[in-house]
């Protein structure tokens, strides 16, 4: 893309100008199916189609079948390579220091609340980025995703669920094997390593050969097919702004672009694309995993406050505001993903 735009600028500013827009269109053409059906997802909650618990059924549908499905058949052709690992090593390293700096940061950008430096680190991968991003690069990628997506998971389940968890019991604690074994019990993490054992057994080979045992195959890549239409739909559906204050969710919001979005460029382009020598999609990988709004949980963590119920509300509305306003900005800002890395 970068040798198609240089050969337009020499040879003429008017077929740069001509070349640019087709290319963004294209770019937006591949993620235009994920925001009409998050638009069809709003439309839904306008006519009041879905019960709020159907949206719950699904969601559950999504995080323990579809998605598993989805990722057990791509990590099911994987060879682990000890960039991969850097990579892991890399991102869960780069939560926890955004997550170190960004106590002294609230202050300075004028948020009091204890959830600012939770809102800071960690994505949203599992209810949005395997769907924006498979969306675009296709099933047979989504591994790429997947290996981006696993430092940040370690980073989610060792270190941030448990500090929520302390800090809505400021009593209580929760121990290294009660998060170890919710780590190895998420079906995400148990399709992640199905699929590797499933490679390393030569079971990919043999499946793919036999009709019958490809059949079974099929019908766990129209599990995983569910995926991305379920979660565009259950996003339109949740996505609203809570009555409150804005400005805080709005800088939080804004200062999470500012610090992740410079440094996922930077590691795309100068340690995946030259040091490791890795292909576009995975730096299309890196770049979607900046682009996402915080994870989802921190909602479901939060300490209740009965002796201050108006506090508690306002956390409540300052930490789904921000998460609301991340995934606007992610839907605005997706298009340019492919414009940088464009699918093969």
């Amino acid at each position: 893309m970068t040798q198609t735009l240089l050969i337009h600028t020499r040879s003429s500013t008017a077929g740069w100008k001509v070349t640019l827009p087709m290319l963004f269109l294209s770019a937006l053409a591949q993620v235009l199916p994920v925001f009409l059906l998050i638009l069809a997802g709003a439309l839904l909650r306008r006519l009041r189609f879905f019960q709020p618990a159907t949206i719950a059924d699904l969601k559950k549908l999504i995080v323990n079948a579809t998605l598993p499905a989805a990722l057990f058949l791509a990590f099911g052709t994987v060879q682990i390579q000890p960039a991969y690992l850097l990579i892991v090593a890399a991102v869960f390293g780069a939560c926890l220091l955004v997550l170190f700096l960004a106590r002294p940061l609230g202050p300075w950008v004028g948020v009091d609340s204890v959830y600012f430096p939770s809102l800071l680190t960690g994505f949203e991968a599992g209810m949005m980025g395997y769907a924006i991003f498979g969306a675009v690069y296709g099933a047979a990628n989504i591994y790429k995703f997947g290996i981006v997506d696993l430092g940040q998971v370690l980073f989610v389940f060792f270190v941030l669920v448990p500090g929520l968890t302390r800090m809505a019991q400021p009593d209580g604690s929760i121990s290294f094997r009660t998060t170890l074994l919710g780590f190895l019990r998420t079906p995400v993490i148990l399709a992640i390593v199905g699929g590797l054992l499933f490679q390393a057994l030569g079971l990919t080979a043999r499946f793919t050969a036999h009709p019958l045992l490809d059949g079974m195959l099929e019908a766990v890549r129209l599990l995983g097919a569910m995926t991305t239409p379920l979660v565009a739909l259950a996003i339109g559906y949740e996505l609203t702004l809570r009555p409150g204050a804005l400005r805080a969710p709005a800088r939080t919001a804004a200062l999470r672009v500012l610090i992740w979005l410079p440094a996922g460029l930077l590691f795309a382009w100068l340690v995946v694309g030259r040091l490791l020598g890795l292909d576009p999609v995975f730096q299309a990988a890196v770049l979607t995993m900046v682009l996402l709004p915080g994870p989802f949980v921190i909602p479901i963590f939060m300490r209740a406050n009965p002796a201050r119920p108006l506090q508690a509300e306002a956390d409540a509305n300052y930490v789904v505001n921000t998460l609301t306003l991340g995934t606007l900005f992610t839907l605005a800002a997706y298009a340019f993903v492919p414009l940088l890395f464009p699918p093969a």
